[in-house]
């Protein structure tokens, strides 16, 4: 069966202490929410599938990937997506016995395709099982869905343009149906935050929740980079007037400089109460690593006091790494690794897809004629995973023949063992592993027809945002043999790639520094962060009916200790 060694499936586990990041690799847009003992965090999913992953913990300390809320095609449509885009910023609220979860779907950039984001709803009794969506009438980005206790009322909180012409955003707000998604009441605008509102100063992120005698409005400032902060203002009604927090912004660590500290572009918070009576709020934040954050978004967790009607986050710190969440002892963390040998009835729930898949794109186990080269005893089901190739590459954006896991430490190594051919493959077939950002950046080492040459090679390809760079090496055989291991060794500053053949000593053939899985190229949107990638490819053709099948035996991760500093500093 599967060997899952990581627990909770997190890098580091900790005894007794929050550390930040609480779910480690992109997680962005953490909405917290706790029903009884149990506590919920919905992150956002952009182009992959399943959407919308949610957490569920006990502690705030140790998390587990619970489940998905966008698990059939029906419930998300990516057809063609661009990165970038996609279901993102969804929300968690419990009302009359059901969960709900309100996000956003956008299809498209395209200017001239007039092709807006819509927000909509789903519910669930079990946070598994879920209704497909009802979309709102209103057009926008960032939904809430706010239950008013005392009236009874449900109101959507969205991140909205005030026109279709001007389009300044900001938050608005309607009652709405939870069975039709229409606004039954007046749709309004909020409270547009604390910086003047133009194209790029954007208010969004939109949390409300009901304290003593007054209502909270909880949102994100200064778009999702450098500049990105929370705000808060508080109302006598969910319509306003608000009154902005005399110590706002609640947490912004850009003004302790950019090039400063390490944990960067902190906001989109949301406020949860423990069992206990104690607050917390969950929000994102970058670590930069000599200005770039591989990683991309991920989750953080910091604690929320009150004083005279107003929260202090973090008692008015900055976030630090080093620092522990809350009055606990300091957390010792200890290193963890994983591993999947593809041998369950189903695919590790942490394995993404782009987009929306087509058609069967894997099947777990595999048909190889000679288990003892797999190292499979007759008796025990065929592990691994062979992947079915179709015409599109990572550098298409569209759906590959590929699985996805999102990079979870800064320092650590990804290697996948392939499974053996009965046959040799083509200059245009592929197979490999890939530390990917976007169909524009990802950093492939792999086994293909060689190019110019006879027979096979082991390849790599460096992307640096349309510049790309090839070696290949022979490998010497008509088929794949047992025992060829692909890896990519991932450290703060650089990734390196390169392969093992069982006996024989590892062979680096390339390396590029990690900020190329940072950024995008111009006039570009990537709000994911990195992942490990196992893909097979026709490289633009369909794959030959007579080719070999391909696919992997088995895939390690081995985590390091990360040692990354408060302040980003790599000199």
């Amino acid at each position: 069966m599967k060997s899952l060694v990581i627990i909770f499936g997190i890098l580091l586990q900790f005894t007794a202490a929050v550390k930040n990041p609480i779910i480690s690799g992109w997680n962005p847009d953490a909405a917290i929410l706790r029903v009884g003992s149990n506590y919920f965090v919905a992150t956002s999913s952009f182009v992959y599938f399943p959407g919308i992953p949610i957490y569920k913990s006990k502690d705030l300390a140790n998390w587990e990937l619970y489940s998905h809320a966008l698990n059939t095609p029906e419930h998300v449509q990516l057809y063609g997506t661009p990165t970038g885009a996609g279901a993102w910023a969804p929300s968690l609220s419990f009302i009359n016995g059901r969960y709900y979860l309100a996000s956003m779907t956008r299809w498209t950039y395209d200017p001239f395709a007039r092709v807006w984001p819509r927000v909509f709803f789903s519910s669930s009794e079990d946070l598994k099982t879920w209704t497909e969506p009802t979309w709102c009438e209103p057009w926008g980005i960032d939904p809430e869905l706010f239950h008013d206790a005392n009236t009874g009322k449900t109101y959507l909180n969205l991140m909205a343009p005030n026109n279709n012409e001007q389009r300044l955003w900001g938050i608005y707000q309607c009652e709405v149906s939870l069975t039709t998604g229409n606004c039954v009441g007046e749709y309004i605008s909020l409270w547009n935050g604390t910086i003047p509102q133009n194209s790029s100063t954007r208010a969004e992120g939109p949390k409300m929740f009901f304290k003593d005698k007054y209502y909270y409005l909880l949102i994100a400032e200064g778009g999702t980079d450098e500049l990105h902060r929370a705000t808060i203002a508080r109302s006598k009604s969910p319509k306003g007037p608000w009154t902005p927090a005399p110590n706002n912004p609640l947490i912004y660590n850009g003004a302790f400089g950019f090039k400063n500290l390490t944990v960067q572009s902190t906001g989109h918070a949301t406020f949860v109460e423990s069992a206990e009576g104690d607050w917390y709020a969950s929000f994102l934040a970058r670590r930069n690593i000599n200005g770039s954050s591989p990683l991309g978004r991920e989750a953080f967790l910091t604690t929320v006091k009150w004083e005279n009607g107003w929260p202090i986050v973090n008692d008015g710190k900055p976030i630090l790494l080093s620092e522990n969440v809350g009055n606990t002892p300091e957390a010792k963390p200890r290193a963890t690794s994983f591993t999947d040998t593809f041998r369950g009835k189903a695919l590790d729930p942490s394995w993404y897809q782009l987009r929306i898949p087509y058609t069967n794109n894997y099947r777990l186990g595999n048909t190889g004629k000679d288990k003892k080269d797999l190292g499979i005893a007759g008796h025990q089901k065929p592990g691994g995973v062979t992947l079915y190739p179709n015409v599109f590459t990572l550098s298409d954006r569209d759906t590959p023949a590929a699985l996805f896991r999102k990079q979870k430490s800064l320092n650590m190594t990804f290697s996948a063992t392939l499974l053996p051919t009965d046959g040799s493959l083509g200059y245009r077939q592929s197979v490999g592993i890939s530390a990917y950002l976007s169909e524009f950046q990802h950093q492939d080492v792999g086994i293909r027809g060689c190019v110019n040459q006879t027979g096979m090679c082991f390849y790599s390809n460096l992307i640096r945002n349309g510049t790309t760079t090839t070696k290949q090496i022979p490998l010497n055989s008509t088929t794949i043999p047992s025992g060829v291991t692909l890896q990519i060794r991932a450290e703060p500053l650089k990734y390196t790639l390169g392969y093992q053949i069982a006996g024989q000593k590892e062979v680096w053939m390339d390396e590029i520094e990690s900020k190329w899985l940072a950024f995008g190229p111009a006039g570009t949107f990537v709000f994911e962060g990195a992942n490990w990638a196992l893909f097979g490819s026709g490289n633009g053709n369909p794959w030959p009916f007579n080719a070999p099948e391909v696919g992997f035996l088995e895939v390690k991760e081995t985590y390091f200790e990360e040692n990354i500093p408060d302040y980003d500093r790599w000199d």
